[in-house]
């Protein structure tokens, strides 16, 4: 499988790489800890996690993990994922998960980085539905889901604890 990359001009999704890791583990704050990665990250999770990743691509596997970067200095900013097969989803839903290290927040690059993962999704799966969960404390995510245009579709308690779940047509 070609490894994509995905633009709107200011912000660029593609795969990570091994080169990216001191960088993701280096924009890892406490609520990237505490909201996606369940925990502090080491250089050997973030390691394992990007290989799993290119696994996952190369294999075709339901994983579909995107480093953010700025287009104007080629910086990492953070991360974007598109998980394609969760039991608890339909089969036409992928679960979205995006993180921005601290310095970039507030830019709108979550907001971009999702509008990009849902056109990649219309344009290269069967994907019709994102679905957002997330924790009610997670106040950030949620005006990232309410600017972007989801809608509430109820919540759910799964292990990670109680979620709201969000749904937008891709």
């Amino acid at each position: 499988m070609e490894l994509p990359e995905l633009t709107d001009g200011s912000v660029l999704l593609r795969p990570l790489q091994q080169v990216h890791a001191a960088a993701h583990l280096a924009g890892e704050d406490e609520a990237m800890a505490r909201w996606l990665n369940g925990g502090r990250s080491t250089a050997a999770s973030v390691a394992r996690y990007i290989h799993d990743s290119l696994r996952q691509w190369r294999t075709g596997g339901p994983r579909r993990t995107f480093g953010v970067f700025h287009v104007g200095t080629g910086a990492l900013v953070g991360s974007a994922e598109a998980h394609l097969d969760l039991p608890i989803l339909a089969s036409w839903q992928a679960n979205l998960s995006f993180g921005v290290f601290p310095t970039w927040r507030g830019c709108g690059i979550a907001d971009r980085s999702i509008v990009m993962l849902c056109t990649y999704l219309r344009s290269q799966t069967e994907i019709r539905e994102a679905v957002l969960r997330i924790s009610p404390d997670n106040h950030a995510s949620l005006r990232v889901a309410k600017r972007c245009g989801f809608h509430p579709i109820g919540s759910s308690e799964e292990p990670e604890g109680p979620m709201l779940r969000f749904v937008l047509s891709c």
